[in-house]
């Protein structure tokens, strides 16, 4: 046995088997190396057989001679003494024995726990030798195997909450999508109503405009019609003037022609006079027969006027099926005013209602009326056996809404207008039995 195979021994057993031109071994060793085919050498896996090995006896001085290493060589001691020496040695001067922390339990040095622990089992003790760093790197081991199983745990758990999450996060998309589609219909109708909003406040500024023009041109018209009516005021009264200074004059002449008159002709004056005072009562009498007559010949314009509407059931029904119809008298003038009125029959839900209608025309007298049109109108229907009147009276409101069928005609006709509160149940007059012949006896007057 070398020197060297000896020394790398950590023990020295007094049996040992000597393999030629091999190492020596202990009796345990080589029984241990045995197999099927031979013993195996366990250094280079070599196969010897029984012939190949001597076995030897080594006396007990001999053996406690031999130099081995300290017992604690895998902790960093690099102690080589005789067999005989090393369990005093590892008693006494060895300072390589180890010992486990109190607090993490952890293999160190016997001569630097103090330090390991006032560094609050930071300090890790290195050991030279490869059995130390295989139990450091073992136990290291353990600690990562400990800390990848507590790794794995929570990515499952964090895996587990990351599905939940998407979970969760696919039904909170489905929410949001659902509120995007409620938002774009809202902007969508939104809109539509705003569009709706802008064409009727449009139509309305149109209509307005047009109002306006028209209340303008009926302003100037009014204005045009006062200056030429203060005009012919300022005329008349200087026309009156200047008859009146002529009957004065007149007057004078008479008195001058009268004094003349007694003057020349004395008492036959007063002859001359009683006849020419019956020759006056005489023309007088003439004259007013003759303005008698005239004012028969030529008719003044009446306040009431009645009109037989015909076709009524025709009209009902049109009524009923387009939402309203109606029929208006030929033109007439009634107090001065040259208009058409009539019936406008109107549908409410199932049933029908009547209401008065008329229409102003442009007429010869116009200069001489008050304007706007603001009289109070009576309209009666007549019962066509009893002549009993079922009436109602409502008065022309001049208005911003009524004035383009109120104010002057400027044209030839203003627009039409009703007046709601003459409103009759079409019901009620056929109930109490006013339609006769398909026709209906009505009357207009202006109160």
């Amino acid at each position: 046995m070398t020197k060297a195979r000896t020394e790398n021994r950590a023990n020295v057993g007094r049996s040992v088997v000597q393999v030629l031109t091999r190492p020596c071994f202990c009796k345990a060793c080589y029984e241990s190396c045995a197999t099927t085919s031979g013993y195996v050498c366990p250094l280079d896996g070599d196969v010897c057989g029984t012939h190949d090995v001597s076995s030897k006896e080594y006396p007990a001085e001999q053996l406690l001679r031999r130099k081995v290493h300290c017992w604690n060589e895998a902790n960093g001691c690099g102690a080589i003494l005789p067999a005989s020496q090393i369990s005093e040695h590892v008693r006494q001067d060895c300072q390589h024995h180890l010992t486990r922390c109190p607090n993490c339990s952890a293999d160190v040095l016997s001569r630097d726990v103090c330090a390991h622990l006032k560094s609050r089992c930071r300090t890790l003790v290195l050991h030279d030798s490869p059995e130390a760093l295989q139990g450091a790197n073992n136990q290291e081991n353990s600690h990562f195997v400990a800390f990848e199983r507590k790794v794995e745990q929570r990515v499952r758990e964090l895996d587990s909450r990351l599905a939940q999450l998407s979970f969760e996060s696919g039904s909170h998309n489905d929410k949001l999508v659902e509120v995007c589609h409620n938002i774009n219909y809202l902007k969508e109708a939104q809109a539509e109503q705003f569009g709706a909003l802008a064409e009727k406040i449009e139509r309305a500024s149109v209509q307005t405009i047009h109002h306006l023009e028209r209340n303008e041109a009926e302003i100037k018209a009014l204005r045009a019609h006062e200056k030429t009516t203060e005009q012919r005021v300022t005329q008349l009264s200087l026309d009156m003037g200047a008859h009146s200074q002529k009957l004065v004059d007149v007057g004078e002449h008479i008195n001058n022609l009268k004094k003349s008159l007694t003057q020349h002709f004395g008492p036959a004056s007063d002859r001359n006079v009683a006849e020419i005072k019956a020759l006056y009562v005489e023309k007088s009498e003439s004259l007013m027969t003759a303005i008698h007559s005239v004012r028969t010949s030529v008719p003044s314009d009446p306040k009431t006027h009645q009109w037989v509407l015909k076709g009524y059931a025709a009209l009902k029904e049109k009524a009923l099926k387009e939402g309203g119809s109606q029929s208006m008298s030929d033109k007439l003038y009634l107090r001065g005013y040259l208009m058409s009125w009539g019936i406008a029959f109107e549908k409410d839900r199932d049933s029908v209602n009547l209401m008065l209608r008329i229409q102003l025309h442009k007429g010869r007298q116009d200069d001489f009326l008050e304007w706007p049109y603001m009289k109070e109108l009576k309209l009666s229907i007549i019962h066509p056996q009893t002549r009993e009147e079922l009436h109602r009276v409502e008065r022309a409101v001049w208005s911003n809404k009524f004035r383009p069928a109120l104010c002057r005609p400027i044209e030839s006709s203003n627009t039409p207008i009703r007046f709601s509160k003459t409103q009759i149940e079409t019901g009620n007059i056929e109930r109490d039995g006013y339609i006769k012949g398909d026709q209906l006896m009505l009357s207009l007057e202006v109160l």
